[in-house]
């Protein structure tokens, strides 16, 4: 892997951290206010600034309807806010931080399906215009990105673009399958079997 046409491997992590900037599953949030944990990305952003990253990360109206805005406390490792706003939260501080290259790992991880696809959805939309490396086991969404690199044990064994993929028997394919009867299982209202009753 090579970043710049340097092999990664020759780069001090420093180096690699100023460039490549990640939004993890596990995002950490620490226990002061909204504002504070954008803040943490570039200490001299306005107000302005922190709202236009909240914008994109499609979280503004919500932090608006607080009546403390964004001096709203999260809590203890964001114990205050949903996961999806916790998420969210991390993705307006990488994109404060305006790394030219944003690393999503499992963003969408732990969260509902709806949730999780509402935010894939905004993490691309918030992140076009520069390189988005995303790592997940959910493929909805990714009919968006340029490319998709199937992995098994750690190699790639297909890639290309979704359409691509998806007009020839392939693993991504099957994958893509399996995971669009899944949700029609999840998404669908329980039945109500009614029971036998008897009269005597």
């Amino acid at each position: 892997m090579t970043l710049g046409g340097v092999d990664l491997r020759q780069l001090a992590g420093d180096d690699v951290r100023r460039i490549v900037g990640l939004c993890a599953q596990d995002a950490h949030l620490f226990d002061t206010t909204i504002g504070e944990n954008i803040r943490l990305a570039r200490r001299s952003a306005s107000d302005d600034e922190i709202r236009d990253v909240l914008r994109r990360a499609r979280l503004l109206d919500w932090v608006e309807s607080l009546p403390r805005g964004l001096d709203t406390y999260v809590g203890e490792h964001g114990a205050q806010v949903s996961g999806g706003q916790r998420q969210r939260i991390a993705l307006a501080r990488a994109l404060l931080a305006d790394f030219p290259i944003l690393l999503l790992d499992e963003p969408a991880e732990h969260l509902d399906i709806t949730t999780a696809d509402e935010l894939t959805a905004d993490l691309l939309t918030a992140t076009a215009g520069r390189t988005t490396l995303l790592i997940t086991h959910r493929l909805a969404g990714l009919e968006a990105v340029d490319e998709i690199l199937v992995l098994d044990n750690g190699r790639i064994i297909e890639r290309g673009r979704h359409a691509d993929l998806m007009a020839r028997p392939t693993v991504y394919r099957s994958w893509w399958e399996r995971e669009r009867l899944q949700d029609e299982i999840l998404r669908a209202p329980p039945r109500h079997d009614r029971g036998a009753h008897s009269r005597r």
